[in-house]
């Protein structure tokens, strides 16, 4: 929570750890609708 704080519009995915990397929020995530 504290990364993500700090880090507006990334998430961390699940088992994250530092200086991996994240996911930003986008059509690319989330696939077609």
């Amino acid at each position: 929570a504290q990364y993500v704080r700090q880090h507006p519009g990334e998430v961390c995915p699940a088992k994250w750890e530092e200086g991996s990397e994240t996911l930003q929020p986008g059509l690319d995530l989330v696939g077609k609708i």
